[in-house]
Formats: C-alpha cells, sequence, structure tokens
C-alpha cells in the first residue's frame, strides 16, 4: 500500500513538472518569438551565405545554389520568375570579406500587388539599422539602389539584410500572416564604394 502511494505522489510531482515545462518552456529566443508568442513571422535558419562584392546573384531557380545559402527567413525556394518573400519580414545573411568602404545594394524586385492594391512598401536595414525605404508600384521588375554606409559594417565579419513589408497581401482570408506575400526578389548585387 505504501508503494501505491509513493508511486502515486511521483506520477503526481511528473505530471506537474510537465504542467510547469508546458505553460513556460525552455526554449530559445527564435523559437519563442515565432511558434509561442507569435511576434515575429521569420524563423531563423542557422545560414551564412558566401558572397564576394561585385557579383550578381539571380534569385531565380538558375541561382539556386548560391542564393538559397543567403535566405535566413521570410523566403518561398527559388523559382523561374525570382523569390517570393514569405510574411512580415525577410532575411538574408552574408559573410563578407573586410571593407574599407561601404557598399552600393542593387535589387531587382517584383511588387506582389492585388487590388485594390497597387503598391508595397519595403523598408530595408542592414545589421540593424535601417538603410533604405522604398514603395514599389506597378507588375513590371523594378531595381531599386542604395547605399549601405560603411558605419553599418565596420568590425563585422557578415551583413544580415533585413526587410520589413507593411503592406504584406495575405493569401487569403483565413491564412496566417506567415504567408503574406509582397516581393519577388530576382537578383542581388553589393559593389564596393
Amino acid at each position: 500500500m505504501l508503494c501505491g502511494y509513493a508511486l502515486a505522489g511521483a506520477l503526481t510531482a511528473a505530471e506537474f513538472a510537465i504542467l510547469a515545462l508546458a505553460l513556460n518552456p525552455k526554449v530559445n529566443d527564435d523559437y519563442r518569438a515565432y511558434y509561442i508568442d507569435r511576434t515575429t513571422t521569420c524563423l531563423n535558419r542557422d545560414a551564412i551565405g558566401r558572397y564576394m562584392p561585385g557579383r550578381t546573384v539571380s534569385f531565380r531557380s538558375n541561382g539556386a545554389r548560391e542564393a538559397i545559402p543567403m535566405m535566413v527567413c521570410g523566403w518561398s525556394g527559388p523559382v523561374a520568375d525570382g523569390t517570393h518573400s514569405l510574411g512580415e519580414t525577410s532575411r538574408l545573411r552574408l559573410a563578407m570579406p573586410p571593407l574599407r568602404d561601404g557598399l552600393l545594394a542593387t535589387l531587382e524586385v517584383n511588387a506582389v500587388i492585388r487590388p485594390p492594391q497597387v503598391s508595397q512598401r519595403i523598408v530595408i536595414s542592414a545589421n540593424g539599422i535601417e538603410v533604405y525605404r522604398v514603395t514599389l508600384s506597378g507588375r513590371a521588375p523594378t531595381t531599386v539602389s542604395f547605399e549601405i554606409p560603411q558605419a553599418v559594417l565596420v568590425g563585422k565579419e557578415r551583413l544580415e539584410m533585413t526587410f520589413d513589408y507593411p503592406d504584406g497581401i495575405p493569401q487569403s482570408p483565413a491564412a496566417s500572416n506567415i504567408y503574406n506575400r509582397a516581393i519577388k526578389l530576382i537578383s542581388f548585387r553589393l559593389d564596393p564604394l
């Protein structure tokens, strides 16, 4: 009889421990933000693409081998006409050689529009510092160029570019915001200033 009480007590303690973990799981910050708190639509992937300034990277299916390692989160896979953004934020991460000056970024993108919405706003940050804002309209590909100041790069071994989409389009009324569409990235290039 005493053994039965001990077993019941142990099982009750185990259930309380499991309940405590379920209510307050010990997970990393990225997991918590995406799955639990739902404060981001961009689940961090441990990815760092290799890139040498002066080269254009295609984000179409023909450039998948080079583009995919750069894509941290918030992107679909490359297809024939580019790579769709997914969610409210997308990120690219690149290992960079030391640079003396800043960079000129040149992106070819398409806005995803669905009337009555006829434009998409994009806010681009580099290593956590906002560097460019643009509003795209129309269905034709657009080339945008902007400077990434040297101050954003100094002392850094990598460049993390974040694309925020205030006007992303839901795929359906019932679809989660992790599937919102805003742009299709066609190509990416960085040139030293």
